[in-house]
């Protein structure tokens, strides 16, 4: 496998802060890029234009959400493999040249993804077993609150596992599924299951995509042998009010797919999360009154969501 039988696709939404820096990166691998921008209310198209002349623009004038975006730009690409890129993560050349060679290396793989780091250079958990109703109740009610330890150790085997490769250094490593802001992708998988899944606005289609290439009888690695570096919230609104309801509404319509069984009882998990969200949010109001407002009526929406009679129906309102 060659840097040609590669294209960068990055996904942009009001993302001048980093586009930069992410393109610069990418520019060293001479990866052809694909930057598909969800009407951008900031200078993101116009940074691209003149800075990066050599990528392919694509501009929407509503913001169609990421997977659509995505599909968007697959269907120009003529190469074997896309690396889908965050516009907030900086992945090197030296990563490029590995996630690809772990494909080559793996012809059962599909999908192959680096270890992540966020900006203070500690390791992010970027590699997971698909989703339960206990892994969910534990990250949304435990999450910061626990030391890492304990979570680990009450997050049963397989996360622990997942985890311990997260931390390790190693070859590559078979796991579930893996962080969308940075991957390594055959297009011949996206193709064959019908690319990302456009029900999903934002949110959850990394680990609809590994679900699907796991049905495909298609591995999914983790090498963390290889770095990127994710800023994280670099092509979204900084309102909560304008993201989180997407994250539940995900959350939800993943459940419904997936673990139909146990949807009324998260329905419930995140009716209660709600709630005590508006109350700790009401609480912030005297000190920070703008975060708390915007918390709140975060809040007030995923509640809406939770109640309604298709909690998991995918919404098309745009992140802006």
């Amino acid at each position: 496998m060659t840097e040609s039988n590669a294209t960068a696709v990055i996904v942009t939404h009001n993302s001048q802060d980093h586009i930069r820096a992410t393109l610069m990166e990418l520019a060293r691998s001479r990866l052809p890029v694909i930057v598909v921008d969800n009407s951008s209310s900031d200078s993101t198209v116009a940074i691209v234009r003149s800075e990066f002349p050599e990528v392919t623009l694509q501009t929407n004038i509503v913001n169609v959400g990421f997977a659509t975006a995505v599909n968007q730009a697959v269907a120009t690409v003529r190469t074997d493999v896309v690396l889908l890129v965050n516009p907030d993560c900086v992945c090197p050349s030296a990563t490029v040249d590995a996630l690809l060679t772990a494909l080559r290396d793996h012809p059962h793989a599909g999908i192959v993804g680096p270890r992540i780091r966020r900006p203070d250079g500690q390791i992010a958990i970027s590699a997971h077993p698909f989703e339960s109703l206990t892994t969910v109740v534990a990250s949304r009610f435990g999450g910061s609150l626990l030391p890492v330890q304990l979570r680990r150790l009450v997050s049963g085997r397989t996360r622990r596992a997942t985890y311990d490769a997260c931390r390790e250094t190693g070859g590559p490593v078979s796991v579930d599924w893996i962080s969308g802001a940075c991957m390594a992708v055959r297009v011949h998988l996206l193709r064959r299951i019908g690319g990302l899944d456009e029900g999903y606005f934002l949110y959850y289609e990394d680990e609809e995509l590994c679900l699907q290439a796991w049905r495909n009888d298609v591995a999914v690695l983790y090498l963390p042998s290889a770095e990127a570096m994710h800023v994280g919230g670099g092509s979204s609104s900084a309102d909560p009010a304008r993201t989180w309801p997407h994250l539940y509404r995900s959350m939800l319509r993943f459940f419904a797919l997936h673990r139909p069984a146990t949807l009324a009882a998260l329905r419930a998990v995140v009716l209660l999360r709600a709630m005590l969200g508006i109350g700790i949010a009401g609480m912030r109001l005297p000190i920070q009154p703008r975060t708390g407002a915007a918390r709140a009526r975060a809040w007030s929406e995923i509640s809406r969501i939770a109640l309604s009679s298709r909690p998991e129906k995918s919404w098309r309102k745009e992140c802006t």
